[in-house]
This record gives structure tokens, C-alpha cells and sequence, in this order.
């Protein structure tokens, strides 16, 4: 049921979704509102805005999930307009929100691309860092669950409203990002998969991704991701296994078999997504990283060329 461009979950619990999904919670004893990330930008933040004043809301507070533009792009409108208003956030996240040039940095990206940043930088926007473990936060009177949920980005987390209503950010994408992207984005292959069992595992009312708004299937689309990290993972190490290889070298594979685009953004993300693959092959002993004359070779441990 929608109320006023809010769409009602359970309870308190509501979500704003235009091409990302924001969260909101209600506190109708007073309606003040609390957000679970903030809009991509100034316009969404506005759109946001109007629909918490006509369901009569104050917005009181931000939590932000992870560090990524599309989460925290709207928080700079909302302080500006509301200097009451808290921001919640990991100390991972709000390094990133006042230093925005890391976000490139994580991705990979070329200094070239990087340097629109430099200048670009949002100062003293986080009020409150959140402890990265998993906890209850008093907020507004209410109490929020906080579920620590590496892998996509470093110290992203998902919040549990009193409404049992599971705000996963972005460890989990919808069905319609899975039919047009096979190839995931994480920081971090080994956290992604423990974030997966540790949503399959819990028992909510509702589930609600950034990519995708209200999930109606969780356990299939868990099962979905991890069947596309699997296929990832065995992808690289098929590689490595036949023949010794450089970084760039899986890189271009990656891009081919995935059908990305010859862009430096694209190259950027592949080479971001192919080392996170590589560091979990490494830490389970699946294949090795070695110099010769100057350049970095991957191996596989069984490769005849490690004995």
C-alpha cells in the first residue's frame, strides 16, 4: 500500500523507490522519520523530501548503509535544509563520505578519473559513527537492529527495523540487476558469501534491496548470488589453471566473458571485482602470485610450474 510515494511494509516500516529504494521508518508518536540511506543526489533527496511532508513527517535522522554515491548522494541537501537532523554511518563510510576520491580509489579506477573528486568533498556530514559489529541502536525511541554486512563495500551494514524489516543495502541485488548483470561488484568475495548465509539464515517479516525495493523470495535470490560468485570464482581459477597469467591478462577475460564494454570505468570495475576474486583464491590456497622479471603471474597451486 503506498502512501503518499511511501510504500508501506509492516508496520512503521516504509520504503521510497524510484531506481534505488530508500528506507524509511515512522515514529508515529511524534512522526518523525528516520531514513535507512539517503537518495543518490540533490534531486532524489527533494523527491524524498516532499513525500515525508505530505505523509506530515520531520526527518530526524540518516542512517547510511555503505559509502557508495547512490546511498549518501542526497545527505548534503538534508543537512543543509535540516541542521537538527543526525547522520549515522561506520567509520569506513564516513571516510568516504568526506573524502569522496576513495570511492574511485576502491573501484580501481585511473588517476585521470579520479582527479573530478579532488575537489568535491563533504566535511563534518556524519554525526555519529556506528561501532562495526553487529548491535542494537536506540534511534528515535525505536530500536534498530545493526547487521554487519561485508563485501560489496567496506563496513556496509543493514539495519532491522522493530517492524522486522531487513534494509539489506547492497548485499543483496533484485532480479532485474541479476538479468542484466552476471558479474557482482564486491571489495571483498569471502565477507559477500558470509553476508549471503547470514541473510538466508534470518527469519524477517520482509527483505528490501537498494537495487531491486521489496524482496518476495530471499532464500532464491541468495541462492542466485552465490551461484553467480561460484561460477565467477571457477571462471578465474579455469583461467589460472590452464596457463600461468598477469592481472590485466584476467582482467581482459573477465571483460569478454561478461561482455563489458571497452571503457576505463568498465576496465576499472573488472579490475576491482578480478582482484577481490584472486585474494580469496590466494587465502584458500587455490592459486599463487609470483614475480618474474618484473611482472606479477598468477598460478594455480597444482600449476607444474610451482614444483
Amino acid at each position: 500500500m503506498k502512501e503518499n510515494n511511501l510504500e508501506l511494509i509492516n508496520g512503521n516500516s516504509y520504503l521510497f523507490e524510484e531506481d534505488l529504494t530508500v528506507g524509511v521508518y515512522i515514529n508515529k508518536s511524534n512522526q518523525s522519520a528516520v531514513l535507512i540511506d539517503s537518495g543518490a543526489n540533490k534531486d532524489v533527496a527533494k523527491r524524498i523530501d516532499q513525500a515525508l511532508k505530505q505523509n506530515g513527517c520531520q526527518l530526524a535522522v540518516i542512517i547510511l548503509t555503505h559509502g557508495h554515491q547512490a546511498q549518501l548522494g542526497g545527505v548534503s541537501y538534508f543537512k543543509q535544509k535540516y541542521k537538527h537532523i543526525k547522520v549515522y554511518a561506520t567509520s569506513w563510510t564516513a571516510q568516504f563520505m568526506e573524502k569522496r576520491a576513495l570511492e574511485n580509489w576502491l573501484s580501481g579506477h585511473i588517476p585521470c578519473v579520479t582527479k573530478e573528486y579532488e575537489h568535491n568533498e563533504s566535511v563534518d556530514m556524519i554525526t555519529d559513527i556506528i561501532p562495526y559489529r553487529d548491535r542494537q541502536l536506540v534511534i528515535e525511541q525505536a530500536s534498530f537492529s545493526i547487521v554487519t554486512l561485508p563485501g560489496h563495500f567496506p563496513g556496509m551494514i543493514g539495519i532491522i527495523t522493530p517492524d522486522q524489516v531487513f534494509y539489506c543495502g547492497d548485499a543483496v541485488f533484485g532480479d532485474k540487476t541479476l538479468m542484466k548483470q552476471k558479474l557482482l561488484y564486491y571489495t571483498d568475495v569471502k565477507g559477500a558469501r558470509a553476508s549471503l548465509r547470514k541473510i538466508a539464515q534470518s527469519k524477517r517479516y520482509a527483505y528490501i534491496v537498494s537495487h531491486g525495493g521489496k524482496c518476495k523470495d530471499i532464500a532464491s535470490l541468495v541462492q542466485q548470488h552465490q551461484q553467480l560468485i561460484d561460477e565467477t570464482s571457477q571462471f578465474i581459477l579455469g583461467l589460472i589453471r590452464e596457463q600461468p597469467m598477469t592481472l590485466e591478462s584476467i582482467v581482459q577475460k573477465v571483460m569478454n566473458e561478461y561482455q563489458l564494454q571497452n571503457k576505463s570505468a568498465h576496465f576499472a570495475l573488472a579490475n576491482s571485482i578480478v582482484r577481490s576474486y584472486l585474494t580469496e583464491l590466494s587465502d584458500s590456497s587455490k592459486v599463487r602470485a609470483t614475480v618474474n622479471d618484473g611482472i606479477l603471474q598468477y598460478y594455480a597451486r597444482t600449476s607444474a610450474a610451482l614444483l
